[in-house]
């Protein structure tokens, strides 16, 4: 199958540009996972680690009223889907927040690997030592996680618009090229047809007008040498005449 330039150019530059936006996109979209994931772990811990603190005293207490008046507050936080705190033991003290969301099993979402639209944190209660209890939470990342999202896709349909932009150019750029090569043939048939006044005079700067530079002196030598020989040859034929003319004349004198 032949291909002509510009297809080449369009193909050539369109698959270098893929490849780049390729490793360019992977790069980003996972540093965007990555750096997302770890500041959502930074945020839970602290979260966690000053409720489990907070609620400290009160799980100490047992003031069971006063800590499902905190964890309430706790779940009602924007971004917060829900809130616990179970004794030493595992067993349940307090609870708030979503009702879906509470009866999921705990798993800490660092652990699991990606970014969940729920990721949940722990933190133990410790006073003096002794560890009286652990909080856990929920945060909703549904809607970071939507944006994100929104933002690859963003991304994409950039990528999409320079790769469409890339082989727009190369159209042109070929466009540009073929037709300098299509004068230069133009001017290669009719120097072939012996119109040795022909020439391609390319003005640009490059190897396509180097070319085109060697083909006119190329041109130029050809018709010289045609003028030249075609001179000979009239020389011949005048000297040739002129000697037909003497022996003609030595003939008759014989």
């Amino acid at each position: 199958m032949k291909l002509s330039i510009r297809a080449q150019a369009v193909i050539g530059i369109g698959m270098i540009e893929v490849v780049m936006l390729i490793v360019l996109l992977y790069s980003v979209f996972h540093f965007i996972d990555s750096s997302t994931t770890d500041e959502v772990e930074r945020r839970a811990q602290s979260i966690a680690r000053i409720f489990a603190a907070t609620a400290a005293d009160d799980v100490l207490s047992l003031d069971l009223g006063s800590l499902q008046s905190f964890v309430d507050a706790a779940a009602r936080t924007p971004g917060t889907a829900f809130a616990r705190v179970t004794d030493y033991n595992g067993h349940l003290l307090a609870e708030a927040g979503n009702s879906d969301s509470l009866r999921r099993s705990f798993q800490r979402s660092r652990e699991t690997g990606g970014l969940p639209g729920l990721y949940m944190a722990q933190a133990t209660i410790v006073k003096a030592g002794l560890n009286y209890g652990t909080v856990e939470i929920g945060l909703d990342l549904r809607e970071q996680l939507q944006g994100i999202e929104q933002v690859k896709r963003r991304s994409l349909i950039i990528a999409a618009l320079e790769v469409l932009a890339a082989a727009l150019f190369s159209i042109a750029a070929g466009y540009y090229l073929v037709r300098r090569l299509k004068h230069i043939r133009r001017v290669l048939g009719r120097v072939n047809n012996g119109e040795y006044s022909q020439r391609v005079n390319d003005s640009q700067l490059d190897e396509v007008s180097e070319v085109a530079s060697e083909i006119d002196r190329l041109a130029e030598r050809i018709a010289w040498e045609k003028g030249t020989s075609e001179r000979r040859i009239a020389e011949l034929e005048e000297l040739n005449g002129v000697l037909q003319k003497r022996l003609a004349e030595y003939r008759r004198h014989r």
